[in-house]
């Protein structure tokens, strides 16, 4: 028995040391492959030029700003408390490069910006960071959410041992020190405070504004996935109490702030596609629970749970966040919204990632698991990413970024068919060396070691000019195993989205044939767009069919492509 906890614990440990890396800042996210400096990013050839206006065209700038609002593409893992993810020229290039109009703030920390107690009312805020990167961003045009965290050192409540139902020993010393928790009696006001201060610096209502501030910011979230005790400490009622603090504080500044329930999660594997799991992906689903760890049998069913009683605080949230995204989970939550009594509350994705599914050792049912269906060489594709020196890393590092860019495509059209408003992607990069944690070494926009884009940074570019001024996105009859997404976007123009996904697992060595494929087409010619999947590849390349008797014929792989009437080209 003593060996079996032991066993337990320390695999408990490592999964919280593997989960707290990808939710705190990390110093080596913009840093050379010994991590010792910033490391740069130098234009590739083929770079987009900057599409974005300058804000010296007042005129052009806040046209786009007003247009950025209802996009629904942004980046996740941005950690401004850390100066490394305030490099402006970083954050310039990134942008012009992926497109995106969104960004989540990560972590944004009570502690990190009023350290000091508070002196006879007094309070000491420090907004120099998250000042700096909302200046940033906004000279972009990008508009911002910012996930808060509540833990501080001379406010937060003592933490009882019996918040913790499965970490014991070093495991749970260490989440104590950074799991969040309600503030002591005496200094809930000071919360309040803080939250208030916080909305009215940067709501652009003319009130104790930031200086320099271009437009305001009104989405803010509370608290990061608290129904897992590695973030939070309380129950769901205390969590309750937290919530209806914030968002009373956040609306005595500013009536027109949105704020978001931490991120859920379901205890099922819903469809990718659809509801359900189509039988392939069953199978997948069913052959792998049993390797589900004995911790995660337990945390998921307690987390589902803790998630269904936050989520009817319905009053005291606007929109709510569905994390790792599929058709089958927004579906499911959307449905569970309305038996809360929530009604039709808007949906967020706030973190969802740029991979393609490599099963992760931990299995953990929604998030490592999903019906996407993994190769059944995962496991060895982890560890070799993970390695530029390996002999097979060119080979598989090629493969798995094509594969990357098919999956990012893949995971956008279900969520915003399922209909998530917003979708934040991360991480904003990756780095491959032996230190890599968990999924750090494979699911980025852009490499920290090599110092390049990866070809998933400018096909979520393409995505985000192909759907740009999205209005609505529907699914069409299709052939087993196609997909076909017709999108509705400005000025009532029609983008297809075709899609190809048989649900097997293929290891590297066993691409899949061309498959042909026919659709309704009512344009003469049709203009193809195939996404951005090879290394150094910075731009689509395009082809024209012609449509015959009202059908076009297309040969589809795993690669998805965009469809447009050819008479694009001349407008």
């Amino acid at each position: 028995m003593r060996k079996r906890l032991i066993a337990r614990n320390l695999k408990v440990t490592l999964l919280i040391l593997v989960t707290v890396s990808c939710t705190v800042p990390e110093s080596r996210l913009y840093s050379n492959q010994q991590g010792l400096e910033p490391a740069k990013a130098p234009p590739q050839p083929g770079a987009p030029v900057s599409k974005t206006p300058s804000p010296a065209d007042r005129q052009a700038f806040d046209r786009y700003v007003m247009e950025g609002w209802d996009n629904p593409f942004g980046v996740d893992y941005v950690f401004v408390h850390d100066k490394k993810y305030r490099n402006l020229e970083i954050v310039n290039e990134f942008v012009e490069v992926t497109g995106v109009r969104w960004v989540n703030f990560s972590d944004v920390g009570w502690r990190a910006i009023e350290s000091r107690k508070p002196v006879g009312g007094r309070h000491f805020y420090d907004w120099s960071g998250l000042d700096e990167a909302t200046k940033q961003w906004q000279s972009k045009g990008v508009h911002i959410l910012s996930t808060l965290r509540f833990r501080n050192p001379w406010a937060t409540a003592p933490i009882k041992d019996e918040a913790f139902l499965y970490l014991r020993g070093g495991a749970k010393w260490f989440v104590k020190q950074i799991t969040d928790y309600l503030p002591k009696p005496e200094h809930m006001q000071d919360l309040r405070d803080f939250m208030t201060s916080l909305v009215e610096r940067y709501d652009g209502d003319g009130i104790d504004d930031m200086p320099g501030l271009r437009y305001p910011v009104l989405h803010y979230q509370i608290g990061n996935e608290y129904y897992h005790e590695i973030y939070w400490a309380g129950t769901a009622q205390e969590y309750g109490v937290l919530l209806r603090e914030c968002y009373a504080a956040a609306r005595r500044a500013n009536p027109k702030v949105k704020v978001l329930l931490a991120g859920a999660q379901l205890e099922e594997v819903p469809g990718f596609y659809d509801r359900e799991p189509n039988e392939r992906s069953r199978a997948y689903i069913q052959a792998n629970l049993p390797h589900v760890l004995p911790y995660a049998q337990e945390l998921v069913p307690r987390g589902f749970k803790v998630c269904k009683e936050m989520m009817r605080f319905c009053d005291a949230y606007d929109i709510f966040d569905a994390r790792w995204p599929s058709y089958g989970v927004i579906a499911k939550w959307r449905d569970l919204l309305r038996e809360a009594g929530c009604g039709d509350k808007p949906i967020w994705c706030a973190e969802m990632y740029a991979w393609h599914p490599l099963q992760d050792e931990h299995i953990t049912p929604q998030w490592s698991l999903s019906a996407d269906v993994a190769p059944s060489r995962s496991a060895e594709y982890r560890q070799i990413l993970r390695k530029p020196n390996d002999k097979m890393f060119a080979e598989i590092n090629t493969w798995y970024r094509r594969m990357q860019a098919a999956s990012l495509v893949r995971q956008c059209m279900v969520a915003l068919h399922a209909g998530a408003q917003k979708l934040m992607i991360g991480w904003p990069a990756d780095w491959q060396n032996l230190f890599s944690i968990s999924t750090a070494a494979h699911q980025g926009f852009w490499s920290a070691t090599f110092k390049k884009f990866w070809p998933v940074a400018y096909t979520y570019r393409l995505l985000n000019e192909k759907l740009d001024g999205l209005q609505s996105c529907v699914r069409l009859p299709a052939a087993p195993y196609f997909y076909l997404y017709e999108c509705t976007v400005r000025h009532g123009r029609k983008v297809l989205v075709a899609i190809y996904d048989d649900h097997v697992g293929r290891n590297h060595d066993q691409p899949l044939a061309p498959v042909k494929v026919e659709i309704p087409f009512a344009a003469r010619e049709a203009r193809i767009t195939h996404i951005i999947a090879e290394l150094d590849q910075t731009a689509p390349r395009v082809e024209h069919r012609k449509a015959e008797s009202g059908k076009l014929r297309l040969e589809m792989t795993e690669f998805p492509v965009f469809i447009e009437p050819a008479d694009i080209d001349a407008g």
